[in-house]
């Protein structure tokens, strides 16, 4: 159903509250409900409601995915992603959803054929060395996934990694997700704040990056050897060198924590079904680890779908507008979520079955593709999900045709509802395969 602009109508019924009645309150007992089990609260509210229910103040949940397509699409236009929370909450939407947009153009070049090959042999030996590096040892998967997608990740986009880049990528990162965590939020003036500190990584960040486009640009393309990332954004006639170092940053910035968390469920999946492994190997033997890998992507896909990093997304609402047949407005928020849209029957054949070969036996139907959304989609897609993919699909493969992998200890592989879904505790150790 489309988004229409509802600035002269009123809206012809309210929409009903998570509880199940018109008009209810938003209750204290609501909102410990929430916060203990936020899926079933959600899950047990769809059965109640239908697909669209408000819960809290200004929360107007979705969970029909061609209104959420719908949302999605719109984006920028009559909803948008919300304030910057590391500007002090003064950055208005406007800019925000140009400043986005602005470095994804700036970058789209460099993420297609131009740079792709090169980048994916520095990425795929730097997976390699990692994993190396950890091997024949328990590995904590939930503190060193994260680390082994980024500094992969940043093997894409440069060939010159800078010695600070990583660790600064990483602080800032985990410093970011800190914020979106923090359930009383504190503005980035505040010194001390959690916000105050993630931005001053932010800027640490961008100041390593500005140094790396300013020297490229004094060497000249070509200069560090294989082409990269940053030698398409600067060949980018419309481009500047702070449009150039923006959409790198950009990027790089979504390649840690989230990348690490889908690592993590990946390490989960491959260590208890080990039928996985076999599968990959032998089809990594089959058509050699340059080219396309369809069963081990399905892998990655899979476990994308079944635990979605980015488990909860919001839009605000700029304009009046109607969704799902009901009047919205500036200030309501719409929310969806990947994980229940993800799972839900109605849309997917055995929805908490991991089954890979859904996604090599059949297309998923129209409203089915439009229930996958792990890297969120329309105008404000994961800049960098193609990169994801890759160096998820690269980091299973090496590790199915290099290692046995195995759960150490105890585990729980509780998910942790935050603003990023990752098991409770994972420890897994990979052991190389015997010579044959």
């Amino acid at each position: 159903m489309a988004v229409v602009d509802s600035a002269d109508e009123q809206p012809e019924q309210l929409i009903p509250w998570a509880t199940g009645t018109s008009g209810a309150a938003w209750r204290a007992s609501d909102a410990y409900a929430y916060e203990q089990d936020p899926v079933r609260f959600l899950s047990e509210a769809v059965g109640r409601c239908g697909d669209t229910f408000r819960f809290g103040r200004n929360a107007v949940f979705l969970g029909d995915p061609d209104e959420v397509h719908t949302v999605l699409t719109e984006t920028g236009r009559a909803f948008h992603t919300g304030r910057d929370i590391l500007d002090g909450f003064r950055s208005s939407p406007d800019e925000i959803t140009a400043l986005w947009m602005r470095g994804r153009r700036a970058g789209r070049a460099g993420l297609t054929a131009r740079a792709a090959s090169a980048g994916a042999h520095r990425m795929r030996e730097r997976i390699r060395a990692d994993l190396a590096a950890l091997a024949g040892r328990p590995v904590d998967a939930v503190d060193q996934a994260p680390g082994l997608c980024s500094r992969a990740a940043l093997a894409y986009c440069l060939a010159e990694v800078p010695d600070a880049l990583p660790a600064r990528l990483a602080t800032a990162a985990v410093r970011l997700t800190g914020v979106l965590n923090a359930t009383l939020p504190v503005p980035a003036w505040v010194p001390g704040s959690a916000a105050h500190r993630a931005r001053a990584s932010v800027r640490s960040l961008a100041s390593v990056l500005t140094e790396a486009v300013e020297e490229r640009r004094r060497g000249g393309e070509g200069g560090h050897g294989d082409p990269d990332l940053l030698d398409a954004l600067l060949t980018d006639a419309d481009a500047s060198a702070q449009d150039a170092r923006a959409a790198l940053q950009m990027i790089i910035t979504g390649t840690h924590v989230v990348p690490g968390a889908a690592l993590t469920w990946l390490l989960a999946e491959l260590a208890t079904r080990k039928g996985l492994l076999g599968s990959i190997r032998a089809e990594a033997a089959a058509r050699g680890m340059d080219g396309e890998l369809p069963y081990a992507t399905a892998v990655v896909k899979e476990s994308l779908r079944l635990h979605p990093p980015v488990w909860l997304m919001t839009r605000d609402v700029a304009l009046p507008a109607k969704v799902a047949g009901y009047g919205v407005g500036p200030g309501d928020q719409l929310i969806f979520s990947p994980y229940l849209l993800q799972r839900d029957a109605r849309w997917w054949d055995d929805p908490d079955r991991f089954r890979p070969e859904r996604w090599l036996d059949e297309l998923p139907a129209r409203r089915a593709r439009r229930a996958y959304i792990p890297f969120s989609g329309g105008a404000r897609i994961c800049a960098g999900y193609r990169l994801g993919l890759l160096q998820l699909t690269l980091a299973v493969a090496l590790l199915a045709t290099q290692y046995t992998v195995e759960i150490v200890g105890d585990v729980d592989l509780t998910p942790t509802y935050e603003s990023v879904l990752a098991p409770r505790r994972l420890r897994v150790r990979w052991d190389p395969t015997p010579a044959r």
